[in-house]
């Protein structure tokens, strides 16, 4: 007598076998074991939910990159044209409050002044609706490819969908050393500046190295940054409960008229286990 294996399919094209016996493999007398649902690895191009997640090939986060597939939960926004950040344009109004800063030319709230900051914004639609960031090492990192001629002139922002302000560089005065961001241009002028090389800069969750405190290259005879991952201003823990969905927000703002730079790109990821289907867009 023999004992047939009854098979479900549940979800998208999923088999689960729901049965204690075994099949036949084609030679009466031999079977073969149906291997347990969740067994078999994704494979990202067959159209079948190989690992019985519900989330089949590019929907899977397993797949994230793989072939065609997507990075799952990682945008890169580059800018058309290098972007020129505003050069400690300020209305010299002091502020708690972004809407406190009326002045169309200086609208941002920084450090207790009002300026003009480069800001870009992503608008995220991929996560479940009402999501928040639970756990926050799940923002994996965000990223700013950049050129600048003074650090200790900056600071950069992220600002999330509830419009929290989450400092990843803090301004902290103008005194000390010169430190480049990538191979800065210095000696152009504040009318007509002109891009340099711009290094990538990121900052992530497990990161510790501090800015200043890194082992800084030599170029030309100027101290630069190298790339990399560094710690943020803010403990990472303040971004938790932040809304997924929305507008995330990378401001950038120069607070001394000295020195000047520019934007090139800027990108966030998250944890792909956060996106219900990686195959789609997360951003409009």
């Amino acid at each position: 007598m023999r004992t047939w294996i009854t098979i479900v399919v549940v979800g998208a094209g999923c088999l689960v076998a729901c049965g204690p016996g075994a099949r036949p493999n084609g030679d009466e007398g031999s079977v073969v074991d149906a291997p347990p649902c969740g067994a078999i690895a994704e494979v990202c191009d067959d159209g079948i939910d190989n690992d019985c997640d519900a989330r089949p090939d590019c929907s899977d986060p397993d797949c994230s990159g793989v072939g065609d597939c997507p990075v799952c939960g990682a945008v890169d926004n580059p800018e058309s044209q290098p972007l020129s950040l505003p050069d400690g344009i300020s209305s010299g109004a002091a502020c708690s409050t972004d809407a406190q800063c009326t002045v169309a030319t200086a609208p941002n709230c920084v450090a207790k002044e009002c300026h003009a900051s480069y800001t870009s914004t992503l608008d995220f639609i991929g996560f479940a609706q009402g999501a928040t960031l639970t756990d926050p090492s799940k923002l994996l990192g965000v990223c700013v490819t950049i050129e600048h001629s003074w650090l200790r002139d900056l600071q950069v922002e992220l600002i999330t969908p509830a419009g929290a302000v989450f400092i990843l560089r803090k301004f902290v005065d103008r005194l000390g050393n010169e430190i480049y961001l990538g191979h800065a241009n210095d000696n152009d002028l504040p009318e007509t500046p002109v891009a340099g090389q711009g290094y990538e800069y990121c900052w992530t969750p497990t990161a510790t190295q501090d800015m200043y405190t890194a082992n800084m290259e030599d170029w030309m005879n100027n101290l630069v940054l190298p790339a990399g991952s560094y710690g943020s201003s803010a403990p990472w823990s303040a971004l938790t409960g932040a809304p997924l969905n929305g507008m995330w927000t990378m401001r950038v703002t120069d607070l001394w008229r000295e020195d000047n730079g520019f934007m090139f790109a800027w990108k966030i990821a998250f944890d792909p286990s956060l996106v219900p289907d990686c195959s789609g867009p997360i951003i409009q």
